[in-house]
């Protein structure tokens, strides 16, 4: 039993010698092996392209005009209004100044000055200045006011606002009291 006691007292060094080299070089490894990974790390967010920041409003509203239309209503209205050229050599035509102080209460000129105002929103002055959708637009709006009430209540699912658009419509319609 002496010996055994013996042989352990000498290699006890050694055995702690190697459980401290064994643990020391495991925290090497750790603190290497952590700062390592956080280096490469940094130096992969460093080296990426930057990602482009897009504004809300530009995801929310892809016009640069305040459309009176659902854009979901676009492509259909593409695809039933007429050619937008055509459209608008009818509309400059009818937004023509009156001839006579009596042709300003007439139901065109009325409708004209609608026109005119909703040009006035988008900032536009000129019908050959506008998009072919902000055209389509306009005779959307020309064919409601003209419309029946059962074509006008149909056509005004095409509005985002289509209770002020009937109510606009229904004004119009109202003969004039002087």
């Amino acid at each position: 039993m002496k010996r055994v006691v013996l042989g352990l007292a000498a290699l006890s060094p050694g055995v702690v010698f190697l459980t401290l080299q064994e643990f020391a070089v495991s925290m090497a490894f750790l603190v290497l092996g952590l700062f390592g990974a956080i280096g490469v790390a940094a130096v992969a967010v460093a080296m990426s392209p930057p990602v482009k920041q897009v504004p809300s409003s530009a995801i929310l509203s892809r016009q640069d005009y305040p459309s009176l239309i659902l854009a979901s209503a676009l492509p259909d209205l593409r695809a039933v209004a007429p050619d937008p050229l055509q459209l608008r050599a009818v509309l400059q035509t009818m937004m023509a100044p009156p001839a006579t102080d009596q042709d300003l209460l007439n139901e065109d000129r009325q409708i004209a000055m609608v026109l005119s105002q909703i040009m006035a929103r988008w900032d536009k002055s000129d019908i050959m200045t506008l998009t072919d959708d902000q055209t389509r637009e306009l005779w959307l709006v020309d064919r409601l006011m003209r419309a029946t009430p059962a074509e006008a209540g149909a056509l005004a699912g095409y509005f985002t606002a289509p209770n002020a658009m009937l109510t606009m419509r229904d004004t119009l319609a109202a003969p004039a009291t002087a």
